[in-house]
């Protein structure tokens, strides 16, 4: 038997940095969002074990295999298994993709495997994989606090909005960005703005990312794709650390010009609508 699921990518609609802790780690609050950009993932149980990946490699550890781990330990077992990983999402952008594979995996597994783990189980064993990982198991609108891994539910975006999103081809060191950021500047607090906004049913204009400012300094070719991108899509907000940028717009019939005007520019970009949480 086999499953195949989708692995959503994910926006940070805002991303405050509310401090720093004594062991370095920064905590945050930000609104996230999945969107219709995805991977598929394949999960069969079997008797030996296989991971293949069909897109781009993955450099480093890959989280599926870590959640595998962290899930086995769990439950005391060996659960062999054979993955396909399609890759769609781009990697090292901002957008989750190595999260929303994990949490997938871990949805199949429980599932082909007849584990019965619980919710919060599940969310205990996704906290241990990586911090955007609990928030992709149920996916929908959330809000992510301390280092980002406690999430609250919150009320859907509307279904008409389309995310433009734009990925500049620069690779990102989240490392890199979380160390430069200069905690004594204060956040711009986006994020209890947007919360009140989709809590009350006001409209929401307001997001952006405490982030973006190191991201630009510390990679120059990001800061210039930005101004290019700025030029013809006023508005846009980084996601996560970057590259990946969005913009947002009401509906589809507004979304249409900005894409083509971007792909003029020749940055790789998709059209995506909100993932409504279960």
């Amino acid at each position: 038997m086999a499953l195949i699921l989708p692995a959503y990518a994910k926006l940070n609609l805002t991303l405050d940095i509310i401090g720093r802790r004594p062991d370095g780690y920064h905590e945050i609050d930000s609104v996230m969002q999945t969107i219709s950009l995805h991977d598929l993932i394949w999960v069969e149980r079997t008797d030996c074990r296989v991971f293949d990946v069909v897109g781009t490699l993955i450099d480093g550890e890959n989280l599926v295999l870590k959640a595998a781990r962290e899930l086995e330990g769990r439950v005391s077992r060996n659960l062999p298994f054979t993955i396909r990983l399609f890759k769609r999402i781009p990697i090292g952008a901002g957008l989750g993709g190595g999260s929303a594979d994990a949490a997938a995996f871990l949805k199949a597994a429980n599932l082909l495997y007849d584990l019965k783990l619980k919710p919060a189980e599940l969310r205990e064993i996704a906290t241990a994989v990586g911090q955007d990982v609990p928030f992709l198991l149920s996916g929908g609108t959330g809000r992510a606090t301390g280092l980002g891994s406690t999430v609250g539910r919150l009320p859907a975006v509307p279904s008409s909005w389309r995310f433009l999103v734009i990925c500049p081809p620069v690779e990102i060191s989240t490392r890199a960005v979380y160390e430069a950021v200069d905690s004594s500047v204060p956040s711009a607090g986006r994020t209890p703005a947007l919360v009140g906004a989709l809590t009350s049913g006001a409209d929401v204009t307001r997001f952006g990312n405490d982030l973006e400012p190191a991201s630009r300094r510390l990679f120059p070719a990001l800061e210039q794709a930005i101004e290019r991108l700025r030029a013809s899509v006023p508005g846009m907000t980084m996601t996560g650390t970057g590259a990946a940028f969005f913009a947002v717009f009401q509906n589809h019939r507004h979304a249409e010009p900005a894409l083509a005007a971007v792909r003029q520019l020749g940055f790789p970009a998709w059209l995506c609508r909100p993932v409504a949480g279960p």
